[in-house]
């Protein structure tokens, strides 16, 4: 099918500090990624065993004692267990997105969720399999409503496409969908939320159907209210609601990796109370 031309904003009357405020982004986004290694699981407890070993020779009670602390922590962080208890609290408020949001919205906006990046059986870069998750959900909701799309998010790497360039091309040849407008400058929510706006408010758009995971809508919908939408969550990949069982004491490299998500997504709401 014939695609119509994506519809870009007009970046010619953009201030120059605007300009320079991407440097600083990119440079932000870097040391925050470092943060979040250093802090998060597996980085963080990591850091608190080898400061144990530090101290092995002159405190050897206490550094024990840190050592044992940092590997409890890990143990923890990788058990199912704990991982579902902190991904219920940071999703217990998200539900699934109505049928009178659905027909009041005036666009749908997917954000996006990494790169898989020089895939060889693709021949380029694509979409990671959680941006394929919510473009999978945009989509649907597209079909549903007939609303047109918005995909955003940047470059935070040296690739050739930007993962919005890679999910509209996963929309248009994959699904059979075109894509309306690409934001292609953000690093982080922030972003996404700040360039979607200055793309839709010329549009004259204000409410819309906002597509992401349902760990991150909370932080992502303050996001997005906070530049100047009406906010209408359409979320996608809810926790299933488990009985207690016993392999949910075992550690796994998934349940770790869950932690991780939802601990970033505390952090991130955290740092959006202290700077607002």
């Amino acid at each position: 099918m014939l695609s119509r031309p994506v519809e870009r904003p007009n970046c010619a009357g953009i201030p120059r500090l605007l300009r320079i405020a991407d440097s600083s982004a990119v440079a932000g986004f870097i040391a925050s990624k470092i943060v979040t290694l250093l802090v998060l699981p597996p980085g963080g407890p990591i850091l608190i065993m080898l400061l144990g070993l530090c101290l092995l020779r002159r405190f050897r009670m206490f550094s024990v004692c840190v050592l044992a602390f940092g590997l409890l922590i890990l143990y923890a962080c990788s058990t199912p267990l704990v991982s579902n208890s902190i991904r219920s609290r940071s999703d217990k408020d998200v539900v699934v997105v109505s049928q009178a949001d659905l027909d009041s919205a005036a666009a749908i906006v997917i954000l996006g969720a990494g790169l898989y990046v020089d895939a060889p059986e693709y021949g380029e870069d694509t979409i990671s399999g959680s941006a394929l998750e919510r473009v999978r959900y945009g989509a649907f909701l597209h079909r549903a409503t007939g609303k047109p799309l918005l995909v955003t998010g940047g470059r935070p790497s040296n690739t050739t496409l930007s993962e919005a360039e890679a999910m509209q091309k996963t929309l248009e040849k994959e699904f059979g969908i075109v894509v309306r407008w690409i934001e292609d400058r953000s690093l982080n929510t922030r972003d996404n939320a700040y360039y979607s706006r200055m793309i839709l408010e010329a549009e004259g758009i204000e409410k819309i159907l906002l597509v992401t995971h349902a760990y991150h809508m909370p932080r992502a919908r303050k996001e997005f209210e906070r530049a100047g939408f009406d906010v209408l969550p359409a979320p996608t990949k809810f926790r299933a609601e488990q009985s207690v069982s016993y392999f949910d004491f075992l550690p796994s490299a998934g349940a770790l990796n869950s932690t991780a998500h939802s601990l970033r997504e505390w952090l991130g709401l955290a740092w959006y109370g202290i700077s607002h």
